[in-house]
C-alpha cells in the first residue's frame, strides 16, 4: 500500500460552498457519519486518509489548511517547516499549532491552530513547495537548532547535512565530500550571527556536532546518547574489512576500545517492507553472519547491538557497553538517564 502524500492528499474547504448551501449541509452530514474529519474551521479531510497519516503527515495537512488564506508575507518556519521538509525529531507530537514568521508582528501571538512569530524571512531564505511558502532547508535547520533541544537540533541538522552533502546516499569521506561538508557547515554557522543572539550558543553546539553520516534518526539519537554518556570520540559508518575485503559498515565505532555499535531498529524485524519477504529468524541469522564478518576486521574486538529502548533508558545502553569493556563514569550515566527522562517524559527530577 502506497502511503498518502500529505502535501497532495485532497482536502475540502467548506467556505467554497457558502454557508447554508446544499454542499455545506452535505459536508456536515458526512462529518456526522464519520466520513470526514474537520481539521480546521471550514476545512475537512476524508477520515480514512487522515487516519492513514502519521503525526508528521497530519501536521503537514493541517499546515495546508491553516495557511491557505494567509498573507503571502507569512512564511512557514521552525518545527512546521521541518515537518514539511520531512526532517526527523525525537517526538512525533507536533502540537496543534502551525508556526509561521509574520513580519507585521513585533511579538509572538497564538490563535486557533496558528502561531505567528515576528521576523522577516528574506527571499533567499524561503521557497514555495507544492503551494506552501516555507523557510529553506538550511534556514530551517538553523532555526530548529536555535530553539529546540540539543537532541532535536542534532536529528534535524544531521538529516539536513546528509541531504546537502550526500544526496545519493553512502559515499566515502573523500576530499571532495569533506570540502562539501566544510562548506555546508560553514554556511549554516554563518547564519547564526553574534553569540549574544538568543539561542545562538546552543545552535553552534548543535551544528558543530552534526554529521551527514548518520543514516537515520535512530543513529543520530544513538550518537547523542553516547555523547551524553561521555563518549565523544565516535566514528560513524566506519568501513570494516575482513582480510582486505569489504565486510560492511558499523553504525558507530569506538576506535580506542575496538567496539563496534549497531543500532537495530525494531522495524528491521517487523516492517514487511524492510523484511522483504524474509522471516525475522532469517534477519537474525543474517545479523550473526554479518557480525562475524565485522569481527574479521583486526580493529574490531566486539560488536554491541542496541535498540531504541536502550536510547530511551541510557542505563541499559551503559550496561551493554560495560559488558563489552567500555569504561563509563557512573556520574555520566546518571546524568544521561536524567536527560533522557526529561527528553521522553518531561520529568525533570
Amino acid at each position: 500500500m502506497t502511503p498518502t502524500d500529505p502535501r497532495r492528499c485532497p482536502i475540502v474547504y467548506a467556505a467554497g460552498h457558502g454557508a447554508g448551501t446544499r454542499e455545506q449541509r452535505r459536508l456536515q452530514l458526512r462529518t456526522l457519519r464519520g466520513d470526514l474529519i474537520r481539521i480546521h474551521r471550514g476545512v475537512y479531510v476524508a477520515a480514512d486518509v487522515w487516519s492513514g497519516l502519521d503525526a508528521r503527515g497530519q501536521h503537514v495537512v493541517l499546515t495546508r489548511a491553516v495557511t491557505a488564506g494567509l498573507d503571502e508575507r507569512c512564511v512557514i518556519g521552525h518545527h512546521t517547516a521541518a515537518a514539511v521538509w520531512g526532517l526527523p525529531r525525537v517526538h512525533d507530537d507536533y502540537g496543534d499549532a502551525v508556526t509561521v514568521f509574520d513580519p507585521r508582528r513585533s511579538t509572538t501571538s497564538r490563535s486557533t491552530h496558528l502561531l505567528r512569530r515576528p521576523g522577516v524571512v528574506t527571499p533567499d531564505d524561503q521557497v514555495v513547495d507544492d503551494g506552501l511558502r516555507l523557510t529553506t532547508i538550511e534556514r530551517t535547520a538553523v532555526d530548529v537548532a536555535r530553539t529546540a533541544s540539543f537532541a532535536d537540533g542534532v536529528l534535524c541538522a544531521d538529516a539536513v547535512l546528509r541531504r546537502l552533502v550526500l544526496p545519493h546516499g553512502d559515499r566515502p569521506l573523500d576530499p571532495v565530500v569533506v570540502r562539501a561538508l566544510d562548506s555546508r557547515r560553514a554556511d549554516l554557522l554563518g547564519r547564526l550571527g553574534p553569540p549574544s543572539h538568543p539561542g545562538n550558543r546552543s545552535a553552534r553546539r548543535v551544528l558543530e556536532f552534526a554529521s551527514p553520516l548518520a543514516e537515520s534518526a535512530g543513529e543520530s539519537l544513538l550518537r547523542v546518547v553516547l555523547f551524553e554518556l561521555g563518549l565523544s570520540h565516535v566514528e560513524l559508518q566506519r568501513v570494516c574489512r575482513d582480510r582486505g575485503r569489504f565486510a560492511g559498515r558499523c553504525d558507530a565505532f569506538l576506535a580506542e576500545l575496538g567496539v563496534a555499535i549497531e543500532f537495530d531498529g525494531h522495524a528491521k524485524l517487523t516492517d514487511p517492507e524492510m523484511l522483504q519477504g524474509r522471516r525475522p529468524a532469517d534477519v537474525l541469522r543474517e545479523r550473526s553472519r554479518r557480525d562475524r564478518r565485522l569481527l574479521g576486521d583486526p580493529a574490531i574486538r566486539v560488536v554491541v547491538h542496541c535498540e531504541y529502548i536502550d536510547l530511551v533508558q541510557p542505563e541499559r545502553l551503559a550496561e551493554l557497553l560495560r559488558s563489552a569493556g567500555v569504561p563509563l563514569d557512573p556520574r555520566r550515566v546518571t546524568a544521561a538517564a536524567r536527560i533522557a527522562r526529561r527528553r521522553f517524559t518531561g520529568v525533570t527530577s
